[in-house]
């Protein structure tokens, strides 16, 4: 795991920077907002959120992910690619 990722908001000096928590559910229906017309299922999401090369955080029986970072790891909607 890159453990730059974590460092990212502490070497840009974002002091109120708050992640976006969430579980891999809540996680699809944000994904799912932002592009309606996605071709990445839940299957293939969950997928994704289970690899090594994303930062997860286990509370109780919940895995938590950073929707922010899961984006920018996922090419086709990084910042680059939206133009956001």
């Amino acid at each position: 795991m890159n453990n730059d990722i974590f460092n990212e908001n502490v070497t840009n000096n974002n002091n109120d920077y708050v992640p976006r928590m969430r579980t891999i559910p809540k996680a699809y229906q944000e994904l799912l907002k932002l592009d309606p017309d996605t071709s990445i299922s839940m299957r293939g999401f969950r997928k994704i959120c289970a690899s090594e090369q994303v930062p997860k955080v286990n509370v109780g029986n919940k895995t938590l992910i950073n929707f922010d970072l899961l984006l920018k790891m996922i090419p086709c909607y990084n910042s680059t690619a939206t133009g956001a």
